[in-house]
């Protein structure tokens, strides 16, 4: 009997060596499930309530006023916080980047209609049928961006994306004309410089999710890129009246169809019964559908507070989300910040984003401030330029030149 007794108690200790990778994969699945529902909730209900506030109380909240930029300021940042968490929470759980991007733009299709429809339905057909270059582009952009986070932690994402207007300079370099080339200055070149050896010190030991973070958010920068030139053509010109309620309603809703068959090339649809548990979850449903309503919802947020706050403001606040994001990946994801090299890149990669934003914000303020100057030095002379002739006569007049400058005219 006893080498039955230790055949059964090795095959039992073979048995719970096997399973240990299982359990251990459904516990952290289990806390990262469990830290994005305790992050995002509380974000949602502070905006409910803040918002219903807000309706109650108008007159409080003044359109330039500080509470109004407050409740902006706030709804932006748990909207970016909340669709960073919920994406990389979601894409973990289901496996499945496309058919949650999928998901999130029927929804986004469904609230637009839903709002909207009489101007979408009402819209130029011809107009309509010009824009539906745009979702190719939209859709890769949207699609691009979840796949960071199946592949790469949220911290990692955060460091890479910080690198992007690296892509976008270079790209605007050759094709935008001179008058519209991001300018390269030396507060400009030095925070990419910052940037850049912060990215090398955080992901010096990720060889493989370093080559893969910067494709992946090359890729999605150029299609970013594309995306907004096409559009920025076709409402200035060929579709000037197109309603945007119609090109999100187009965006989204043929957007999908090389978004599904993306799914179906990535072999997710295919794995859609190895992930039967995480679907049918309704832990999982609630993080996805909050995912859709966050997606739209940073966008909405985002607008309000370019129109509310000075574009450095606007920056600063972006940044103060990143560092948010960043706590995020750290203790709800497991993303690791344990040694002085990784703490030392993510500091100078944040402060590298930080001092680029604020550069920028700099220089748009500055052309602002001089075309203002500008057009109010025409105004003053076409008003006062009889004037200031007559003055200035009377001086040389003073001095005996008064008369050679008539004879002249």
């Amino acid at each position: 009997m006893q080498p039955i007794i230790r055949d059964a108690g090795f095959a039992g200790v073979t048995s719970i060596t096997t399973m240990m990778p299982t359990v251990m994969k459904d516990l952290m699945e289990q806390h990262e499930k469990l830290g994005s529902l305790t992050t995002v909730i509380p974000l949602v209900v502070m905006l409910g309530v803040a918002w219903g506030f807000y309706y109650a109380r108008k007159e409080v909240f003044q359109t330039e006023g500080v509470f109004y930029i407050i409740l902006v300021s706030f709804s932006f940042s748990a909207a970016s916080i909340s669709m960073h968490t919920l994406n990389k929470a979601c894409v973990q759980l289901v496996g499945a980047p496309s058919i949650l991007t999928t998901i999130q733009m029927a929804m986004a299709v469904i609230v637009t209609l839903a709002c909207s429809h009489k101007e979408v339905f009402a819209a130029d057909r011809k107009k309509l049928l010009r824009w539906t270059i745009v979702p190719i582009f939209y859709a890769g952009m949207l699609n691009s961006s979840l796949f960071g986070y199946k592949y790469l932690t949220l911290s990692l994402v955060t460091v890479f994306r910080n690198l992007s207007p690296m892509v976008t300079m270079t790209v605007e370099g050759f094709l935008m004309d001179k008058e519209h080339r991001p300018k390269v200055t030396v507060p400009v070149v030095m925070s990419l410089m910052v940037m850049v050896v912060g990215a090398v010190l955080f992901a010096n030991q990720e060889v493989e999710s370093t080559w893969l973070g910067l494709g992946l958010v090359t890729l999605n920068t150029l299609l970013a890129i594309g995306d907004r030139c096409i559009q920025r053509r076709l409402l200035v010109k060929e579709c000037k009246d197109l309603p945007l309620s119609a090109c999100m309603t187009l965006n989204n809703s043929l957007g999908m169809i090389p978004t599904f068959a993306m799914a179906i090339g990535m072999h997710e649809v295919q794995a859609f019964p190895a992930h039967h548990a995480a679907w049918t979850d309704p832990a999982t449903l609630v993080l996805v559908a909050l995912s859709g309503v966050m997606g739209m919802g940073i966008g909405f947020y985002g607008l309000m507070c370019q129109k509310a706050m000075t574009a450095t403001s606007f920056q600063v606040l972006q940044n103060m989300s990143k560092v948010a994001v960043v706590g995020v990946g750290v203790f709800v994801f497991g993303d690791h910040m344990d040694s002085p090299a990784k703490i030392g890149g993510m500091a100078l990669s944040l402060l590298g984003s930080a001092a680029y934003g604020l550069a920028r914000a700099s220089e748009a303020k500055e052309g602002a401030a001089s075309l203002a100057a500008g057009e109010q030095q025409s105004l003053l002379t076409q008003k006062l330029g009889p004037l200031a002739a007559a003055s200035q006569y009377f001086k040389l007049k003073m001095a005996g030149k008064g008369d050679e400058i008539v004879a002249k005219a």
